[in-house]
């Protein structure tokens, strides 16, 4: 029976480690811990698929530098000891009562958040999210040339969200600095300042330019 082990996040040292094809199909890495309790990293899933995490994680975790190398496993179990390794502990509820479980195996400080891709993640994002918020440009656009927003339909009213959906259906969709710029065009205002009536001329102003 494994250890009881209170569930966390442990700093652990391998003991032993061994590669095995499971009834499944699935071919899994076993490792050994010197808290007591074992954990798998799976190599190939039952389908023949190979995973490329598993393969990586287990190398960084055995210190396998180079190709993998299968003939490397003819060894026994405890030639793979000594090795640091983050296990994930929680606790399972099985037919026989509550047990200790190794839910990941990662390599050391394979917790640690990575740096965000925050560039790519605004030019795919930064139109949409900055039109829900409000928020300005990243660089202010020239103001255009001051136009008269055309005639307010009576009793037309409508929301920054349904104007900019049609504004991108109507394929208007461009910049940043366009979406503003018909915005102040349409309304004679910034976003920020707009009534559900300015909206209405916005949107009325798309109808027109679809003409």
């Amino acid at each position: 029976m494994s250890a009881k082990v209170e569930p966390g996040t442990y700093q652990c040292k391998t003991t032993a480690a061994t590669i095995y094809e499971a009834p499944s199909g699935a071919v899994m890495c076993r490792i050994a811990l010197d808290i007591g309790l074992t954990g798998g990293i799976c190599l190939i899933q039952k389908d023949g698929t190979l995973s490329e995490r598993g393969f990586r994680d287990a190398a960084a975790i055995l210190g396998i530098e180079g190709p993998w190398n299968w003939d490397a496993w003819g060894v026994e179990p405890d030639a793979w000891a000594g090795h640091d390794v983050e296990a994930v502990v929680e606790t399972v509820q099985g037919d026989k009562g509550e047990f200790s479980s190794v839910k990941y195996l990662n390599p050391p400080g394979g917790g640690r958040m990575e740096k965000a891709d925050a560039k790519g993640l605004a030019a795919k994002y930064g139109a949409k999210t900055r039109a829900l918020f409000g928020g300005a440009p990243a660089k202010p656009a020239p103001k255009p040339a001051p136009k008269a927003p055309p005639p307010k339909p009576a009793g037309k009213t409508a929301t920054m969200e349904s104007v900019y959906e049609a504004w991108t259906k109507a394929n208007l969709a461009g910049t940043d600095e366009a979406w503003w710029a018909f915005v102040e065009q349409s309304t004679g205002k910034a976003q920020n300042d707009c009534t559900p009536e300015d909206w209405g001329r916005a949107m009325a102003n798309i109808d027109n330019l679809r003409m």
